[in-house]
């Protein structure tokens, strides 16, 4: 396994100098202007809640490998709810039709994203647990990336709206430590865990899916972010909408 943890260390620091990071680090971007991309992250957040319970986790087991898998899908599954907390506090859980949000989350403005664990879940779909752990470790490491670059920005906001920000802040980012959460000696096991080249082929594939998905995710994002300028109301561009239906900014305070 430990061939499989270094390519996904070096795919975490590939992904780290994508340009939507460096947009994130932009001090001189207003900090709401840099969350702009947040209600295209919705349907990932949410999915991802619906990944570990339905198809991460595998009960009852006596594999060990699916045992930690196991453990860490009930510790990350109700992070969606620091989310919606999130979206409240950055004044974008405004009066919306349920049908004009159901336009947006599966419209052209986040068909990537929605895309990202569709495609998981295809990939580690009755595979061996190692399979699903390799997945887990390199979600794990994206979401390190990004969690480390939202704490400073969010640090900026609460000096301005005086809210504290679970999802996006410290308090997240404490548990998403880039790993797969399980035991103190979790990475250990992880590491010394032994693959046959069928298994090694198969985890060094997932890793490469998952940082594809989510670089094309990201990018989306900061496609949204530059495209809705916090002054500019968010209009619908999917072609079945009428272009001339505007709803409610989606990034002011």
């Amino acid at each position: 396994m430990k061939e499989v943890l270094a390519l996904i260390e070096k795919r975490k620091q590939e992904f780290a100098q994508l340009s939507f990071f460096k947009y994130l680090q932009d001090k001189s971007i207003d900090p709401r202007q840099r969350l702009a991309w947040v209600p295209c992250l919705t349907p990932l957040v949410m999915s991802f809640r619906d990944l570990n319970r339905y198809n991460f986790r595998k009960e009852p087991t006596k594999n060990p490998i699916q045992t930690l898998i196991n453990i860490h899908t009930y510790e990350d599954e109700h992070h969606w709810i620091w989310f919606l907390e999130d979206l409240e506090k950055l004044g974008l859980d405004r009066l919306m039709k349920f049908s004009d949000s159901m336009k947006f989350f599966w419209g052209d403005e986040t068909s990537k994203t929605r895309q990202v664990f569709y495609t998981i879940a295809q990939y580690t779909f009755q595979k061996e647990p190692i399979v699903a752990l390799a997945a887990v470790e390199s979600i794990e490491a994206t979401g390190n990336v990004g969690f480390q670059l939202t704490v400073p920005i969010v640090q900026e906001l609460q000096k301005i709206t005086k809210h504290n920000y679970r999802y996006f802040g410290q308090y997240h980012l404490r548990v998403e430590t880039g790993h797969l959460t399980g035991s103190n000696d979790c990475e250990k096991f992880i590491e010394n865990i032994e693959l046959t080249a069928e298994q090694k082929i198969q985890a060094f594939e997932i890793v490469e899916k998952v940082f594809d998905l989510f670089s094309e995710s990201v990018q989306e994002m900061m496609v949204f972010a530059q495209k809705y300028p916090i002054e500019k109301p968010f209009i619908f561009t999917n072609s079945s909408v009428n272009s001339s239906e505007i709803c409610t900014s989606t990034t002011t305070t």
